[in-house]
């Protein structure tokens, strides 16, 4: 079996870690859609949907308040945890909101230009960088960078 920093991967860990990057990089790549959507106008009935992506904010804000109260984490990294998950929900869910309905809107635009394919590498990059990112969280911290004497 293959093993990643000391841990066995079987056939189920593997189907996990595989449904987890599908449904990462779906979620990038309709948010990537979106993007070119906002910018290029094409997002008519936003102001109609915003209360939807809104909502969810403040859903996530409140669950993330919640899960790091649970862990006995101190105030400041409370609501600064919550605001950054709060902010990061927004965009993904109006970006990615956004991409979902101009890709049903538009699915010609998509295939015929190859962007949705361009997109669905990008997705799957930004994946394997935010998986990277999580397992290694510690060593890119500053303050693990003080105590190593890294970046002195």
């Amino acid at each position: 079996m293959a093993t990643a920093r000391g841990r066995r991967f079987d056939a189920e860990s593997i189907g996990r870690a595989g449904a987890l990057v599908a449904t990462c990089t779906l979620i990038l790549t309709a948010s990537f859609v979106g993007l070119v959507a906002l910018v290029s106008g094409e997002t008519a009935g936003l102001s109609q949907r915003l209360p939807v992506y809104v909502l969810g904010m403040a859903t996530a804000f409140v669950g993330a308040v919640l899960l790091t109260e649970a862990q006995g984490l101190d105030g400041r990294t409370v609501i600064a945890a919550a605001g950054a998950t709060a902010l990061g929900t927004f965009v993904v869910l109006t970006l990615g909101g956004e991409g979902v309905l101009h890709a049903i809107q538009n699915p010609e635009a998509l295939v015929t230009s190859h962007l949705l394919f361009y997109f669905l590498a990008a997705g799957m990059i930004a994946t394997g960088f935010g998986y990277w990112g999580i397992n290694h969280w510690n060593e890119l911290s500053i303050r693990s960078q003080k105590k190593s004497g890294f970046g002195r």
